[in-house]
């Protein structure tokens, strides 16, 4: 049986080697447990690295020819080129974890051993961690935002760290969703789900390429381009705005009368005006968010299909 390592890499040049040490490290000890595991792939998906990251994937494939590496021709983000990796796989079990060391390696075994228990998915879940604690909890309020509203229902530290049986890699090719996030796709496709929690490491080499502004923007895209729930949440919100402002009109009047001397001239008519302005441009609004839920739900997904400028197999 094979198992292969996904390796998703972006500007990783003073990490891949030592990853790759540290896997080929488990591997053997993985041989000593499970013997049938007697062949491997160590996948390298570059999603078009500025730096010698390649370079230093080609090196390593000088001395083992189980090294695939696959460069992609454009940066395809966080989501798409990992995934692009799942797919690209051979083995009867994939595991994918990242080049940057922050993913301990030596999950390896307590996952083949879940697989072999018969579960279809092996995931790392972090519980603690020696990254930046404004990252640590801000990515806690997105995981609870996403299981909040129904779009994931996986453990809420969970960010596609795991291994994957061949079965569960073919059902995954069958699904069609806007953007194939692990923590969307999985519970979609299987239950049969371990857990197993980690420390996630400090990175040691290199810079992570993601600013404070790209994570949000990705949190962004991945809420809207999996759930319609948003347009419904806003066109509700709108409307409830607009009845409290048309109903506060009244209201304003109401005070204007009892307390004439209080009011300067005109105010009392500036608010009513005010409210009534709100009132419409709200209603509108909602009309407008109900109808681009409408049009969400009947759009089709689109498939953005990866593609690589080199391919060493």
């Amino acid at each position: 049986m094979k198992i292969s390592i996904v390796v998703p890499t972006f500007c990783e040049e003073s990490n891949l080697r030592a990853h790759y040490l540290a896997c080929m490290h488990e591997l053997e000890g993985l041989n000593k447990q499970y013997s049938q595991y007697n062949e491997y792939e160590y996948l390298v998906i570059d999603n078009c690295s500025n730096d010698s990251t390649v370079d230093v994937a080609l090196s390593l494939r000088e001395s083992d020819p189980n090294i695939r590496i696959f460069v992609n021709d454009q940066n395809y983000g966080p989501i798409w080129s990992p995934f692009c990796g799942l797919l690209n796989a051979k083995g009867d079990a994939v595991l994918l974890i990242a080049a940057d060391l922050q993913e301990p390696a030596n999950l390896l075994i307590p996952f083949i051993h879940a697989l072999e228990l018969g579960y279809e998915a092996a995931i790392g879940c972090k519980e603690n961690t020696q990254e930046n604690k404004l990252m640590w909890y801000l990515r806690g309020a997105y995981y609870w935002i996403l299981k909040k509203i129904g779009l994931v229902k996986l453990p809420i530290r969970y960010s596609g760290f795991g291994l994957y049986s061949r079965k569960l890699l073919e059902v995954f090719r069958t699904v069609h969703i806007t953007e194939p996030s692990l923590r969307v796709l999985l519970p979609i496709c299987t239950s049969k789900i371990k857990a197993i929690p980690y420390k996630h490491q400090t990175r040691l080499h290199g810079t992570t390429s993601y600013s404070l502004y790209d994570y949000i923007r990705e949190a962004l895209k991945t809420i809207v381009r999996n759930s319609n729930r948003f347009p419904t949440y806003a066109g509700k919100l709108s409307l409830f705005l607009a009845l409290f402002s048309f109903i506060s009109v009244p209201l304003a009047i109401a005070i204007k009368i009892l307390a004439w001397s209080s009011m300067a001239p005109g105010i009392a008519t500036l608010i009513v005006l005010m409210l009534l302005n709100s009132s419409v441009i709200l209603g509108f609004l909602a009309l407008i968010m109900d109808r681009q839920n409408q049009m969400l739900s009947r759009l089709e997904p689109a498939s953005i299909h990866v593609h690589q400028s080199m391919i060493y197999e």
